[in-house]
């Protein structure tokens, strides 16, 4: 097997996990340097360090994978986020993409799809776990006139992601640095986007997406 050196960012909170990843890469990779956290922001701290990879395998569990998705590709445009997801949606593949994410696998698949992402993300090709592209390949061939998170803007999917939490207007408001009134605005938006009439109604569509844990 060729052996390619490349700088790899490992996020997971499992111990175990992230030794045997960090092992499987470490063999795969004989000259790379990996680093491993189990902290988000962290995570951001050595993204300054501009990694050719990030495997994240925790944050669809934790629903925090826009925000860390987001916040690697600030810190370094150039890294290339692979994220092993704990179970398929097309809706939290869009999400995943959007974020800014190259490559998807599922905690499923066999451990050496791994290492055929990272070649795949190191030579700049998108890499998908067979039943996500599969996932990827119906949502594509069917016709759907059903409200799309992908269709909401970056603001909009703040909002979501407060709302979900059960914050207020006020709160969000402070958080974001804008009005209430600029609040109520997105709120309003994103809730015709979705469909649904209340942030209940909101959460439910969340819960039957798999974008909210319940």
């Amino acid at each position: 097997m060729e052996q390619t050196p490349v700088n790899i960012l490992l996020v997971d909170d499992r111990p175990l996990i992230q030794v045997a990843l960090g092992r499987l890469l470490g063999e795969s990779f004989w000259s790379s340097n990996i680093i491993a956290t189990a902290d988000p922001d962290e995570a951001f701290r050595l993204a300054e360090a501009k990694p050719g990879i990030a495997v994240v395998s925790y944050l669809f569990r934790k629903g925090n994978v826009l925000s860390l998705a987001q916040g690697l590709r600030q810190f370094s445009a150039r890294t290339q986020i692979l994220l092993i997801a704990m179970h398929e949606s097309w809706t939290a593949v869009e999400v995943a993409i959007r974020s800014g994410v190259r490559g998807l696998l599922l905690e499923s698949d066999p451990p050496d799809l791994i290492v055929a992402a990272v070649r795949a993300l190191m030579e700049g090709h998108a890499y998908f776990s067979p039943p996500i592209a599969l996932l990827c390949t119906h949502a594509h061939s069917k016709v759907s006139h059903q409200p799309n998170i992908s269709d909401l803007s970056p603001r909009e999917l703040e909002i979501f992601k407060h709302l979900s939490r059960g914050e207020s207007n006020k709160t969000m408001a402070f958080q974001l640095n804008i009005s209430v009134k600029t609040v109520e605005a997105h709120r309003a938006k994103l809730l015709k986007k979705l469909q649904v009439r209340s942030t209940v109604e909101l959460v439910r569509w969340g819960l039957r997406q798999k974008l909210i844990q319940s």
